[in-house]
């Protein structure tokens, strides 16, 4: 099972879905609205599903079952879970509980000074690194992403922000479940 957790309107769950019709790809996200178009063209595939769910209240049913996690350009509390900042504890615990053992978490991030929410510059690394091994996920990667990896990522969040034409910076992060 691969859950995207964050998934907004749903076009990466649809693409991964027909690119693994073996694999039972499911978008979670809180805002349902996003969904509703992604979740009508879900019908068509046996393997995608969309849950309405925050990252700080994914269903029961859900934890420690996936196989992989992508978080693909988050942003609002679940981007601040992503970068382990403080009062995004709840966010942060989200992502972990998902995990099966040995399972990996695949991260898209954009995020600049502009922001308002710091750069990721290797203090930041490192700071996220510390508060998501406390949940046992170790980051194996931390690197800029490559153009390939963000148009790939089908994320129309990415585009709007400009990460698709180089205009903003992103990171890949991949976080294991030890």
């Amino acid at each position: 099972m691969v859950i995207d957790l964050g998934t907004g309107d749903g076009r990466a769950v649809l693409a991964r879905a027909a690119a693994e019709p073996r694999s039972l790809v499911i978008g979670v996200d809180p805002v349902v609205s996003a969904m509703v178009r992604s979740s009508r063209r879900a019908a068509r595939l046996s393997n995608a599903s969309f849950v309405r769910a925050s990252a700080e209240a994914v269903p029961a049913e859900l934890h420690e079952r996936a196989g992989a996690v992508t978080v693909i350009f988050p942003w609002g509390s679940l981007l601040r879970g992503v970068l382990g900042l403080p009062g995004s504890e709840a966010a942060a615990d989200g992502i972990a509980r998902l995990l099966r053992p040995r399972a990996l978490a695949d991260v898209l991030v954009s995020v600049t000074e502009r922001d308002g929410l710091g750069s990721l510059d290797d203090a930041a690394i490192a700071r996220l690194a510390n508060v998501h091994q406390r949940r046992g996920l170790r980051l194996c990667d931390a690197r800029p992403a490559t153009a390939a990896e963000v148009i790939n990522s089908h994320s129309s969040w990415a585009r709007r922000l400009g990460a698709t034409r180089g205009r903003r910076p992103a990171w890949r992060l991949t976080f294991e479940r030890v």
